[in-house]
């Protein structure tokens, strides 16, 4: 059996070992109205138990920064697909994956195409038409380009009006304006944005001539956020005083900092620090930034993400186990309670009573091969790669 959203509501879940909040155990956790329930409520009528055997059962994924959607619209420069298709199969991978909330890192950008307006535009509206037909949760991590002054009049309209979930302020005008007459590599960002290498030279010149007007427009555009409740995160912070400058102005989350400084800094000022699981699952950076295995021994990093790459986070919290960095209990914190948490989720990263019974079933006998076999999402098998249930879990659902 293989489905993507063929809801099955169900009884509750039981299990030898389930990681609930007093560790890994044998336990049954009941569910009723989407929920974890504490023993009070009524199954609906005709719901099984799910039983996982010797199987771990996991809260589900909290991915809070993922773009790997980008190439299911465009897997080729200037070849895109439509939204409904393509967000159905991301949808899936999601899934198969133990994400039950994912944050799409939709950019808004001076670039345009792809991370222009309009894409984003169809984001929005492909994510409302589906969402019925979806297996997981999808909300919008809107990633703003710093220098493109002129959307924030758009981004701020999109907060609210409630399709926007998080917010990250990015600026990856530096690494661009150092590629001007590097031709070849300017090409596929132009591909991208769906124009030619000398309009899109034109448009780095641009945004780079907004430089004085970026302060004033973040300042404008972290208030909206936070009047929305919104959390806001700072991206590639390259140093110390970039993350106090940030922090300052409300952003509570480092993403992805490039030096230990700054996520040093993040860590004395309380702030959340995300990195990539791709840059556990790999052994290392691709971009030079620090070694996130490291950040996790030495205590500067809260949160592992899937970045560009679905399958990172489960395989990144195996390999940390495998590896004898941190216990499953608490690495599986990286990527369920701590993010949930960082984007202001109360409701979920816990398989605990009162909390949404979002829960995954992985089979971990092959090391560095994690298999989610089972997603649950609000009490209802959403995926599964087997047939689960038997006389005993039949028994008990009577």
């Amino acid at each position: 059996m293989n489905q993507a959203h063929a809801p099955s509501p169900l009884a509750g879940v039981t299990g030898q070992r389930i990681l609930t909040p007093r560790g890994i155990e044998q336990a049954s956790l009941r569910f009723n109205a989407g929920l974890i329930d504490d023993g009070g409520g009524t199954a609906p009528h005709g719901a099984t138990w799910f039983d996982a055997g010797n199987l771990l059962v996991l809260p589900g994924i909290v991915d809070l920064h993922g773009d790997a959607f980008e190439r299911a619209i465009m897997p080729r420069p200037r070849v895109t697909f439509p939204y409904d298709g393509a967000l159905f199969d991301v949808d899936r991978q999601l899934l198969a994956n133990g994400i039950t909330t994912e944050f799409h890192g939709v950019t808004l950008s001076w670039e345009g195409g792809l991370r222009g307006e309009a894409y984003a535009e169809r984001m929005f509206d492909a994510l409302e038409r589906m969402r019925h037909v979806m297996g997981a949760r999808h909300y919008v991590h809107l990633r703003f380009e710093t220098h493109h002054v002129g959307g924030v009049d758009t981004a701020q309209q999109w907060i609210r009006d409630g399709r926007v979930r998080f917010v990250a302020l990015n600026d990856h005008l530096p690494s661009m304006a150092r590629r001007l007459g590097d031709d070849r590599k300017l090409l596929q960002y132009a591909d991208r944005a769906e124009c030619d290498l000398d309009t899109f030279q034109d448009r780095i010149r641009q945004a780079m001539a907004a430089a004085d007007s970026v302060a004033d427009a973040m300042r404008e555009l972290t208030a909206c956020a936070q009047a929305a409740g919104l959390k806001v995160a700072s991206h590639d912070d390259p140093d110390a005083a970039t993350r106090r400058y940030y922090h300052q102005l409300g952003c509570g989350v480092a993403e992805f900092p490039l030096t230990r400084e700054a996520a040093g800094v993040a860590r004395d000022l309380g702030n959340s620090v995300v990195f990539g699981a791709p840059n556990v699952v790999r052994g290392g950076s691709h971009t030079n930034a620090p070694s996130a295995t490291e950040m996790i021994r030495a205590g500067l990093c809260d949160i592992l993400t899937s970045d560009y790459y679905y399958p990172a986070p489960l395989a990144a919290v195996m390999r940390l186990v495998n590896d004898g960095v941190l216990p499953l209990e608490q690495a599986w914190n990286l990527v369920s309670l701590n993010p949930a948490r960082a984007a202001g989720l109360q409701d979920r990263g816990l398989l605990a009573p009162g909390l949404i019974a979002d829960a995954i079933v992985v089979d971990d006998q092959v090391p560095g091969l994690p298999r989610v076999c089972a997603a649950i999402v609000g009490g209802e098998l959403r995926y599964a790669t087997r047939a689960f249930g038997d006389d005993h879990s039949q028994r008990m659902a009577a």
